[in-house]
């Protein structure tokens, strides 16, 4: 399990200042979330049994979707230094693989898909809770609405 001050401190709050918008306390609280969540704060970084891959659980399709209609995607990467200039160029994807290994691009792609859903993040870590299950989560996961938040508070 790693440490969620660090994580935070040094991972999560430096990469989302890089991103226009994407720095806020409901930003931050909803990664770790999501973090806390699906790789039970670390612990995985592969799906046992299934597709998803890195802390955040990305799933394959949800990957590709975010790059193919992600507005922001590609300018972010670019500016955040995740990409080259030629790949931001040649619209370039980064292998999927890489959520195996770069914390920081984790970080940036959670951000990237919670910047496609249709409603803002919400004002308390209950709320955000239940948003993340409506657009994080798919509806037959295995997550309730509280689950979020229930492993959000045991991760010390």
């Amino acid at each position: 399990m790693i440490n969620k001050e660090q994580l935070t401190n040094e991972v999560i709050q430096p990469l989302l200042h890089l991103i226009p918008k994407g720095l806020s306390w409901r930003a931050v609280t909803a990664i770790e979330m999501i973090i806390a969540h699906e790789s039970k704060r670390g612990e995985f970084l592969k799906q046992v049994g299934g597709p998803a891959m890195g802390w955040i659980m990305m799933e394959p399709p949800t990957y590709y979707t975010v790059w193919a209609y992600g507005q922001t995607v590609w300018y972010n990467a670019y500016n955040a230094g995740l990409i080259t200039k030629h790949e931001y160029k040649y619209k370039f994807v980064p292998p999927i693989e890489r959520l195996l290994y770069d914390l920081r691009f984790n970080i940036f792609m959670a951000r990237q898909r919670l910047f496609m859903k249709p409603e803002l993040l919400p004002e308390t870590p209950a709320e955000i809770s239940i948003y993340l299950k409506k657009f994080w989560n798919s509806p037959s996961g295995a997550a309730q609405e509280d689950s979020y938040l229930k492993d959000w508070l045991l991760w010390d």
